[in-house]
């Protein structure tokens, strides 16, 4: 990535995911990230492109649309179009997949009780971004960053697979199917923090929150069925 230098490298620091590789790094002095999305080799070179391209954009898009209305994510610091790559704000502190295990390690007794309020907050930052016609794409309990290891510091990350514009209740519906699927696959015995994250989102628009969460229910019936047919 081209920065003219503006940025040291932090050695030991790559992470590689699916999509990008992960660079921690001070850029002009403040602690930040490089991620670069990766060229798939399997890929036909004109689609590769093409979808690095689409989620790249998607992923600024996303970050900037939270910033505006006022759901923490990232600050985006460099951008580098030809490279699909960007630097942003490191947020230290764990993901909340890590910040929901640990507290149900040290804590059991009150696990729930320390992770309600966590769960009413997430919904009601989910419902501001699909009010704003804002859909993660991607919504999982790693994708979400608590600065600090601080509940009540929420910060969403990933927006490669992000939306925007004018989206319908089954939009917000499968955002919410998508997230559902995720605290069932990572957290054991953790029903009560999808029922907190629906209250903590119909909360914050009851009408929007209650015809999304009728859809929510078709869509999980569509889930069902499809988990029945293998």
């Amino acid at each position: 990535m081209k920065t003219d230098n503006l940025y040291d490298l932090e050695t030991a620091s790559l992470r590689q995911g699916a999509e990008a590789k992960i660079f921690d790094c001070l850029y002009l002095g403040r602690p930040a990230v490089i991620k670069e999305r990766l060229e798939k080799k399997f890929r036909h070179p004109i689609l590769d492109q093409r979808l690095r391209s689409q989620r790249f954009r998607a992923e600024l898009r996303g970050l900037r649309k939270a910033a505006e209305i006022g759901v923490n994510s990232p600050a985006v610091y460099f951008v580098d179009r030809d490279a699909f790559g960007v630097i942003i704000q490191r947020i230290p502190g764990p993901s909340s997949n890590e910040w929901v295990e640990e507290r149900r390690r040290k804590d059991a007794e009150n696990f729930l009780k320390i992770t309600s309020q966590f769960a009413k907050d997430l919904g009601t930052d989910i419902a501001k971004m699909h009010h704003a016609g804002l859909i993660h794409g991607d919504l999982t309990t790693s994708n979400v960053l608590l600065k600090d290891g601080d509940a009540s510091q929420i910060y969403f990350i990933d927006f490669g697979l992000s939306s925007l514009g004018k989206v319908s209740p089954e939009d917000k519906a499968v955002d919410l199917y998508v997230l559902e699927r995720a605290i069932q696959a990572s957290h054991i015995n953790c029903d009560h923090l999808m029922q907190l994250i629906i209250e903590g989102y119909k909360k914050f628009d009851a009408k929007q929150g209650e015809a999304v969460y009728k859809k929510l229910e078709e869509v999980r019936l569509r889930g069902r069925k499809r988990d029945m047919a293998g």
